[in-house]
């Protein structure tokens, strides 16, 4: 599903997205224009580079709330808690918390994530 920045027109089609539902209004049909909550990324050869870099600058600067980076290489998840005002991410490679605001939720095993 692509995402469309509207006060830049500048558009991206992440891997996958959360948006909660207070924030339901940005979610067209097909489509999304604003920031999702959440923007998970998962990096390939060819895609790696963009992800850390360009991508990352867009979500941070387009109040994006959170950015994971999946890496199936190095086995971990990179999470950039922009909302928080992160300037370096999170790096987990066992249990992956997940939060909503400043309350963790739950958490994710990793080791079911990666095992082939």
């Amino acid at each position: 599903m692509g995402v469309e920045f509207p006060d830049t027109e500048e558009g991206v089609q992440p891997d996958l997205v959360f948006i909660s539902r207070a924030r339901s209004g940005i979610i067209r049909r097909g489509w999304i224009r604003g920031a999702p909550d959440l923007v998970v990324e998962i990096l390939s050869p060819t895609t790696a580079e963009r992800d850390r870099g360009p991508k990352l600058e867009l979500y941070r600067r387009q109040g994006v709330a959170q950015y994971w980076i999946v890496d199936p290489d190095a086995e971990t998840v990179e999470v950039w808690r922009f909302d928080a005002g992160a300037s370096e991410p999170e790096v987990h490679t066992d249990r992956l918390p997940v939060r909503l605001g400043g309350d963790t939720v739950g958490a994710i095993g990793l080791e079911g994530v990666f095992t082939p």
